[in-house]
């Protein structure tokens, strides 16, 4: 099996984006005993019938890319390299923010994708059921995916994890306004409002959230339980002076922004900033760092099973041949075939 991968690692986003292969493209390009995985951050073909510089050339002719430059960017695995990258990518080892697991459903559906349209191997079947399984357990007894790293991801975390049901986000314009609405709104009961400038009224609205004015914030604030400000305005979204005066107490804010969004002299309310989740970051990463070791371990297992699965495989036209020894015939040939270790684990097996 090869990969030809291009990702965050050998190219900028200006190139990712005329590389990446979308819905029918998928559909044009994808043959037999090929899975197309394109994401964000990476595009590559895992493939078995053709070989890597005919594959790469039909890529840059299909997407109109000079071929000398796409040798320059592409990374080549081939044979056990494609097999353990994807099992890397799979599990997040490779992914830009080490350990997210966003990558995994990514994977599943590239690999769902190919298999309802065009014919897979056995091989290309098993691995890629392999890396799946091996990215579950992972999710499942590791800390990898489990401790969140980026400030959209942490600050839904945080917000659902104090049971606070209703947000408002100041800026949802903006990526981190946009990113941390979308976290929020995959916590089941989480409602999210959004103040949005009149200025802004041709902005694309995320579904499922409530959309008011910017200068009616402090009226609905009363009703929220936490506000969450991310814009880049030189001036504060939320005063203590008009806290003060609506009254409002007993809220969380989250201010996200530099310079600062929300007035720290707010009284009887709680104040975070991009300081404090920046800590939480920081010690979820070296969380994340701890446990790669632990994470390679587990890829280094489940690729021994996934070899053994594949040998197996290979001898099952063998097997009736070998109905002409008798089992004390095949103990003596393994003790001559095999080393003084790899006999006495044969044994052991054989013994239970």
């Amino acid at each position: 099996m090869h990969c030809i991968s291009i990702s965050h690692k050998n190219a900028n986003v200006a190139v990712r984006e005329k590389l990446a292969f979308i819905g029918r493209e998928q559909e044009k390009f994808i043959r037999n005993n090929m899975v197309i995985l394109s994401t964000c951050n990476r595009t590559e073909f895992y493939f078995t019938d053709c070989s890597v510089s005919s594959t790469a050339r039909e890529i840059c002719g299909f997407k109109g890319f000079p071929y000398d430059d796409f040798k320059k960017i592409m990374k080549v695995y081939t044979g056990d390299g494609a097999v353990l990258n994807l099992y890397r990518v799979a599990c997040g080892l490779e992914s830009e923010i080490l350990g997210e697991d966003e990558i995994l459903g990514q994977v599943k559906a590239a690999y769902y994708f190919a298999h309802e349209r065009v014919k897979l191997s056995y091989k290309i079947n098993t691995v890629f059921k392999g890396a799946v399984t091996a990215a579950k357990k992972i999710k499942t007894e590791t800390l990898m995916s489990k401790s969140a790293v980026s400030i959209g991801t942490l600050v839904a975390g945080f917000i659902h994890s104090r049971g606070l049901k209703k947000a408002l986000v100041i800026g949802i314009s903006g990526k981190t306004g946009t990113i941390i609405a979308k976290n929020l709104l995959s916590y089941k009961g989480i409602a999210v409002s959004a103040t949005l400038r009149d200025r802004r009224e041709d902005y694309i609205k995320l579904s499922n959230v409530s959309y008011i004015p910017y200068s009616e914030r402090y009226k609905y604030m009363g009703e929220t339980d936490v506000v969450i400000s991310a814009t880049t305005s030189p001036h504060y979204t939320v005063t203590a002076g008009e806290i003060l005066r609506q009254g409002i107490k007993g809220k969380v804010f989250i201010d996200l922004a530099v310079p600062r969004d929300i007035d720290e002299d707010i009284s009887e309310n709680d104040i975070y900033n991009i300081d404090y989740f920046k800590t939480l970051s920081e010690t979820n990463s070296g969380i994340k760092l701890k446990e790669r070791d632990r994470v390679n371990i587990i890829i280094e297992e489940m690729l021994d099973e996934l070899n053994k699965e594949m040998f197996f495989h290979s001898l099952l036209g063998e097997l009736e041949g070998l109905d002409k020894y008798s089992p004390k015939q095949l103990i003596y040939k393994a003790r001559d075939g095999l080393s003084a270790s790899e006999f006495k684990k044969l044994i052991d097996v054989l013994r239970g």
